[in-house]
């Protein structure tokens, strides 16, 4: 039965041909294998791009991410620091500064560091105002003794 449809379809066409194949259908084919031969380079590179794209745009997700994290640590780890200079309470009541003996006052400690900073830096001075900038070394020393003098009208003050 096939072959009597391949007579009739040759005789219709009239090649006279079962196994002639129409030119018109051999381009056709011919046509679509070379348009997507065409497109197939074009579509590779897009989709070359676009996970390109995708990829970049992870890494930066990514990246803000950590930044924001290490923010977060750097800020927690800020103020645990400033926490325990100042010797503040909860939440930091249970945190001490390594290698340091606990005082019954926590400005104690504040105080004890900031005198021997102090007595160094007064030091320092002394040395150079006998060097060849002593003038504003002892101008230095004369405002730090100034300062540190106790004011008599501050006790009066207190004592009214």
């Amino acid at each position: 039965m096939s072959d009597e449809r391949a007579k009739a379809g040759a005789e219709a066409a009239g090649t006279g041909d079962a196994t002639a194949i129409n030119s018109q259908i051999v381009d056709a084919v011919a046509a679509v294998n070379a348009m997507l031969a065409g497109q197939a380079p074009a579509s590779a590179a897009a989709m070359l791009g676009l996970v390109g794209a995708q990829t970049i745009g992870l890494g930066m997700h990514n990246a803000v991410a950590r930044q924001q994290a290490e923010a977060t640590i750097n800020a927690a780890a800020a103020a645990a620091t400033c926490a325990r200079m100042l010797g503040a309470g909860a939440p930091f009541a249970g945190l001490a500064m390594p290698g340091a003996a606990p005082s019954a006052t926590p400005g104690a400690a504040l105080v004890a560091v900031a005198s021997a900073q102090a007595r160094a830096a007064i030091e320092v001075l002394k040395a150079q105002a006998d060097g060849p900038d002593g003038a504003a070394a002892a101008q230095a020393l004369a405002e730090i003794a100034a300062i540190a003098a106790p004011q008599d009208d501050a006790k009066d003050a207190t004592r009214a």
